[in-house]
């Protein structure tokens, strides 16, 4: 994970982080003097801490070593990124479908895909943001007896984005996914007594979100869509 020092810095000046305290960490001051303590919370310039004896207790940030200013910095962003700061919905987008007919068959073929819509409600930017995701169609078969017939096909894929502003909603479209709908025409029947139409139809999508190489935000529609299907 690549994030500028600067932002990791503004982040513990314009955030109060609040999360599960870290574990313990030998620290050092500016004079070399060493104290093991964990992060249990950072609030601007404040750090809490508390103590291998127990006491809880709260110093301010320029105490520290510069290496152990980079490790409260970096504690503030992952606990940040942790908070649920992303907001994650979900919307579609068709092409115009395309008729034809052939031996007694009408078809509609078309294109829909996803659009991961992406609220960061923190005060900061985000650079280096990876959107993977696995799409489910049902895929119907032309004079299939039952609709269970039909086939459940998986397409896995990524976006790239470069930033999610402050405050800011951006959008991650993902591959157009080829559909198809079919009826016979006036007159014809299968010879198995099949159904007259046929209809493929997107089954479910499951997003994870990565900033640099951590897991911010995992979410799935409909939401059993992760408990039933494997990656």
């Amino acid at each position: 994970m690549y994030i500028y020092f600067g932002i990791l810095l503004s982040l513990l000046l314009c955030l109060t982080s609040i999360a599960k305290p870290a574990a313990f960490y030998t620290f050092k001051d500016t004079q070399g003097r060493e104290m093991e303590a964990k992060i249990t919370r950072v609030s601007g310039e404040d750090v809490y801490i508390e103590r291998s004896d127990g006491l809880n207790t709260k110093v301010k940030r320029s105490i520290f070593s510069k290496k152990d200013q980079t490790y409260i910095a970096e504690w503030a962003h992952n606990t940040l990124l942790e908070s649920g700061i992303l907001d994650v919905q979900f919307t579609t987008t068709k092409t115009d479908k395309r008729k034809s007919s052939s031996g007694g068959i009408q078809r509609e073929d078309y294109k829909v895909r996803y659009n991961v819509i992406i609220n960061n409600s923190a005060h900061e930017d985000f650079s280096d943001i990876r959107v993977e995701y696995l799409i489910l169609k049902f895929e119907d078969i032309l004079s299939a007896t039952k609709r269970s017939e039909g086939n459940l096909k998986r397409f896995k894929g990524r976006a790239e984005l470069p930033l999610i502003p402050a405050r800011e909603e951006i959008s991650a479209n993902t591959e157009d996914i080829p559909m198809l709908e079919s009826k016979l025409e006036s007159g014809y029947i299968w010879g198995n007594g099949a159904k007259k139409t046929s209809k493929d139809k997107l089954e479910g999508i499951w997003v994870k979100i990565y900033i640099g190489d951590k897991l911010v935000h995992e979410i799935s529609k409909p939401e059993n869509m992760m408990r039933k299907e494997k990656w």
